[in-house]
């Protein structure tokens, strides 16, 4: 059943509790006794529930390298950031379920799986980079689906949180959770959420086996709209990427059209892989074995097994000047071009990117949609007291998730709780705004959160 909660807005800002129903003092009933294994259980579904989450912190991939990260990831499995593999740094964008990099000469010098004479030709740009290259899947690793899966079981779960190892992370007060394969630190007030994971050990097979992560994490549900923004104006810098483990074969090249200003190097090609790919060719030119100059051209996109040539065009004042002396001098005035010859990457479309970006700014219920907005509550009415959180779950399964939280509800509140739908909507970006004008909305009624709210409003 979906109730009518009330509208605000331009658009549509929800307004649940405005009004509702008040009946004096919910029922009181056996009230389940609070323990740290039921809060960190709580704790996983918000962070399952959150838009997007920020990471920062370490961990060592498979064959040993030490890898920091600092990355924005969303629920759809976007994410952006920085990241150091053994101290030398790059950018990171995961889109449409690729992993691109970016970093200078010495990070793909270092970086096992890519050859050093490949190294120069990527360095400053975009590349795709399968995980096993970096040896961590980072869409995998911080999927929050999969996330909590690594997490382990907790050793000692029945204890009541206000008895569990306190300690300060980032001027924070948590509690200590241990697990068989680490440590959880949950926020020490309520709502809890997890505010940092140590793990010993993650993962079965590569590149998830990794080990002694150390992340903090922080809900960025908030800035969904500035993380969408900025992963569609990255995903256009695409275009430029390389994918160097795309096979470019090359074959015979001849020199044509040299004269007085210019002289061209024409190259053939194929495509040894499986997928449709443009290549990229530069070459750099030498005349009587000293540079003079560069060139750089592009394809179009040759299909599997598809033969081509590439054309790139020298136009510099130093070949103008090398010809002019080799037409005047009598004698031998040698010529030639290095080239490297490699497969562009595929650039994603970023329009679907800017549309969740004005989804996030701009949201819209659409009554059919697969994406819930819901509100957990006291039994007894729905009045701003009586409000414990507002969420977003998606799929026809998303009533289960909500009111698997009733029975920690009722431990936190200490009466019956139940949950109703207030929107739906067609994508997450849009749904976690529409949660979020509603947490606002209870927010300047009451001057804080709802006691159940970390998605949205992490509680200090």
């Amino acid at each position: 059943m979906r109730r009518r909660w009330g509208t605000l807005g331009v658009v549509l800002l929800l307004c649940a509790g405005c009004t509702g129903e008040t009946s004096g003092d919910p029922p009181r009933v056996s009230v389940p006794r609070p323990t740290t294994g039921a809060a960190l259980d709580q704790s996983i579904v918000d962070l399952k529930a959150a838009g997007a989450v920020h990471y920062n912190g370490s961990l060592t991939a498979p064959a040993g390298d030490k890898v920091t990260m600092d990355i924005t990831a969303t629920k759809a499995g976007e994410s952006s950031g920085s990241l150091t593999v053994n101290g030398l740094p790059a950018s990171v964008l995961v889109v449409d379920h690729t992993l691109y990099l970016k970093a200078g000469l010495d990070f793909w010098l270092k970086l096992s799986g890519v050859p050093d004479s490949t190294a120069p030709t990527v360095a400053d740009h975009w590349v795709r980079a399968p995980g096993v290259l970096l040896g961590v899947d980072v869409e995998r690793i911080f999927d929050t689906e999969t996330l909590p899966t690594l997490f382990g079981k907790p050793t000692d779960g029945d204890r009541a949180p206000d008895t569990a190892p306190k300690a300060q992370i980032a001027g924070t007060d948590v509690i200590d959770v241990p697990t068989d394969l680490g440590e959880i630190y949950l926020a020490a007030k309520p709502p809890h959420g997890i505010v940092r994971f140590d793990l010993t050990k993650a993962g079965q097979t590569d590149p998830t086996r990794v080990h002694d992560l150390a992340f903090t994490i922080t809900d960025a549900t908030t800035d969904m709209a500035a993380i969408y923004t900025d992963l569609a104006a990255r995903s256009t810098e695409l275009a430029d990427g390389y994918d160097p483990f795309l096979t470019v074969k090359q074959g015979a090249y001849h020199f044509e059209d040299c004269g007085a200003s210019s002289c061209a190097i024409v190259v053939d090609l194929s495509n040894g892989g499986q997928l449709p790919a443009r290549v990229a060719i530069r070459a750099t030119w030498t005349g009587e074995g000293a540079t003079i100059g560069s060139c750089d051209s592009r394809t179009g996109p040759l299909a599997p097994g598809q033969q081509g040539t590439a054309r790139c065009t020298l136009a510099s004042a130093e070949w103008a000047k090398f010809y002019r002396r080799a037409q005047s001098v009598a004698g031998q005035h040698p010529y030639g071009a290095e080239w490297t010859a490699m497969a562009l990457t595929e650039p994603p479309d970023p329009a679907k990117l800017r549309g969740l970006a004005v989804s996030a700014a701009t949201p819209v219920a659409t009554p059919h949609g697969d994406e819930h907005v819901y509100v957990v509550h006291g039994k007894a009415g729905t009045n701003d007291p009586q409000i414990w959180k507002y969420a977003v779950a998606s799929g026809p399964s998303w009533r289960q998730t909500a009111e698997g939280q009733l029975t920690y509800c009722l431990t936190d509140t200490r009466y019956e709780c139940a949950v109703d739908e207030v929107a739906a909507t067609g994508d997450p970006a849009a749904a976690q705004a529409l949660a979020r004008q509603l947490i606002d909305a209870y927010r300047g009624r009451t001057g804080t959160c709802p006691p159940g709210q970390w998605v949205g409003c992490a509680h200090p």
